[in-house]
């Protein structure tokens, strides 16, 4: 799901960089902040209220203004923050949106962004170049439908995940035709239910973990949505929540957690175990205020989307 940026550099800390695939596996134990790019406003390159953030496989940045009104509702920048292009507009119908938020990126750098304002048209599709391909989900509570639609993510084979924070209260799958594959989860405090869902991620082994804003934690289940384990309680401490809004997963399967009114960023293995946490010292204008999006792009540089300020921040980790 995918609501939400920044840049990073610098020396020293303990932690493994391997390079995999293309890709650096990150296991840092410190995140030096080095950019933040964006303002308020409706200009291009400056947001309403930004919401969801997520980066293509060339690790363009791609940002959402679910407060817009406006065109441009979902822009897109290069790493630095220049911005490339702008697509979307406020309206009711399939290809319009209401108040976008969460966002994901296919292998294809396809890219899907979830309508929490018009769950009639719940997710809509484009391709990397802002072009309008589709939109599915009703509005509605059951299976396939959507009262709040939120976090979005991919696995794999690209099926989609979504979450509804709404009645429904649970995590959906479809295929890439907009197809339902799965439902899971219910209204609830026990494990495999949910209050208030707002993003889902799924790792490399095919694991959902999920987002459970309103219980304060981050659940896991398998590819069938069956229950794993759990994380996190309500707090301020190491591995505690005040409203885990956003997650990401670097490729080593480590989980990236928007701790938003801790007003940070937490870091966790993929057994829940708390690695550590930024965003949260350093100068003021380094220092995030309401973390609702992050992603990570190719070489392990998480982008952060800080609703307060509505801006992008830039974290580098240090091996």
């Amino acid at each position: 799901m995918k609501f939400s940026l920044f840049v990073i550099l610098n020396t020293l800390a303990f932690g493994v960089m391997l390079l995999t695939a293309n890709h650096f596996s990150v296991y840092a134990l410190e995140f030096v902040h080095t950019n933040m790019w964006g303002e308020k406003g409706v200009a291009q390159g400056q947001f309403n209220q930004i919401g969801g953030i997520a980066v293509d496989s060339e690790d363009n940045i791609y940002v959402t203004d679910f407060a817009g009104y406006t065109a441009n509702m979902v822009q897109k920048f290069t790493p630095n923050g220049t911005f490339i292009l702008g697509f979307g507009t406020f309206g009711n119908g399939p290809q319009y949106f209401t108040n976008p938020g969460g966002m994901t990126v296919d292998s294809n750098d396809t890219l899907y962004i979830a309508d929490f304002g018009n769950p009639t048209y719940a997710i809509k599709e484009f391709t990397a170049n802002g072009t309008f391909i589709r939109s599915f989900g009703s509005f509605g509570i059951g299976p396939g439908l959507f009262i709040n639609p939120g976090g979005l993510g991919v696995d794999a084979e690209d099926n989609i995940y979504a979450t509804d924070f709404g009645e429904n209260n649970n995590v959906q799958k479809f295929d890439k035709n907009g197809n339902l594959l799965m439902s899971f989860g219910s209204p609830g405090l026990q494990d495999g239910q949910f209050n208030n869902p707002t993003d889902v991620e799924i790792d490399s082994s095919g694991n959902i973990f999920v987002a459970d804003s309103g219980n304060e934690r981050v659940q896991k289940f398998d590819s069938n949505g069956n229950f794993l384990m759990k994380f996190g309680t309500f707090g301020s401490g190491e591995g505690q929540f005040r409203t885990p809004i956003e997650l990401a997963i670097d490729v080593s399967d480590n989980i990236y957690v928007a701790d938003s009114k801790n007003n940070r960023i937490q870091v966790f293995d993929n057994n829940g175990t708390y690695i550590t946490q930024f965003g949260n010292t350093g100068a003021l204008p380094e220092m995030i205020e309401d973390p609702v999006g992050i992603a990570l792009d190719s070489q392990g540089v998480v982008y952060v989307a800080d609703g307060r300020d509505t801006d992008v921040h830039v974290f580098y980790p240090i091996p």
